[in-house]
């Protein structure tokens, strides 16, 4: 039985409720043969009430009042993107960098981490909105613009709110097991867990808002017609345009050319399916439109860094 692992939460006024209580309450539910494997505590600057942005008012301890960490974690709020503030917890965090197994950042804590010059040549992400704005502060980093999580060394930066349950539950399973990581996933009914190279959300979601109804009447056309052979000819004449003038327009809608879309679609389709885990992956396969178990497979590692088998395995929970 290893021994009770201490996290520490860094907290602030204005922080972003979610992406704390999500990973704690993941950590909270990690329990082995009746006793919990993680220990949360929830640091501030001076201890005490801190009120979050939705208003929920937590009670923490002063920062250096506790010692012995085994993780950091900086979560994100309204101003963290603003330099300047906070500086007693950057340098907490600089102090503290050396003396924990791990630091975490959590949707825009990573702003926290970059100032206290942590994130210089690391691989890093954070929420999708403040993509650009992390790059300016850090140039030097590689900063992965649709991640759900990243770990470069003992440093690991996530994406917005669920996408810190998502790491939380990769984190057990790197200290504990996967099957002590799949029973929180399935006590808290969430997904176990996406592999951090996932996106954050979907391409096929950005034809919802698309401004051309003939190119989202493809789309449609597209998604609900996964089995058939969906080419640009085919696909340009239900919307009545010539398959260039199809083609042109479709990639410059949606920055991916049709044959792409088509892929991912096939794709989301095909996870859908292997997470309800009625039918095998021929099966599957053949629902949406891929005759190849291989090809499904390519399709897989291109888009998703994992096979469809494996795919199944992580995320289909049997009744």
């Amino acid at each position: 039985m290893q021994p009770i692992k201490k996290m520490a939460f860094i907290c602030f006024p204005k922080f972003q409720a979610l992406d704390l209580v999500g990973p704690m309450e993941v950590f909270s539910m990690a329990v082995e043969a009746d006793k919990p494997s993680y220990e949360c505590h929830l640091l501030s600057e001076h201890g005490g009430l801190v009120t979050s942005n939705s208003g929920i008012t937590l009670a923490t301890q002063k920062l250096m009042s506790l010692t012995g960490f085994d993780s950091l974690i900086v979560i994100g709020g309204e101003d963290v993107k603003q330099q300047g503030h906070h500086q007693h917890l950057i340098r907490y965090i600089q102090a503290q960098h050396s003396n924990v197994k791990r630091i975490i950042s959590i949707c825009t804590g990573a702003f926290l981490l970059a100032d206290a010059g942590l994130l210089n040549n690391r691989k890093i992400t954070t929420h999708w909105s403040c993509i650009e704005a992390l790059k300016a502060r850090v140039p030097s980093a590689e900063v992965v613009a649709d991640a759900i999580y990243i770990k470069s060394g003992n440093l690991y930066t996530s994406a917005g709110i669920s996408a810190g349950m998502d790491l939380a539950l990769s984190i057990i399973e790197e200290d504990h097991n996967k099957v002590l990581s799949l029973a929180v996933a399935r006590e808290l009914v969430i997904f176990y867990h996406r592999p951090g190279g996932q996106k954050q959300f979907s391409d096929l979601l950005l034809a919802q808002s698309l401004s051309n109804d003939s190119i989202k009447q493809a789309c449609l056309i597209i998604n609900e017609n996964l089995a058939l052979d969906l080419t640009v000819t085919f696909l340009a004449e239900r919307v009545n345009m010539s398959p260039r003038n199809f083609s042109r327009q479709f990639t410059e809608q949606l920055n991916l050319s049709p044959g792409k879309y088509v892929q991912k679609a096939r794709v989301e389709r095909a996870k859908m399916l292997l997470e309800q885990g009625q039918l095998s992956v021929a099966q599957v396969a053949d629902k949406v439109g891929i005759k190849s178990i291989a090809v499904l497979s390519r399709l897989f590692k291109k888009y998703l860094a994992i096979s469809p088998s494996d795919y199944k395995q992580r995320f289909y929970k049997a009744p």
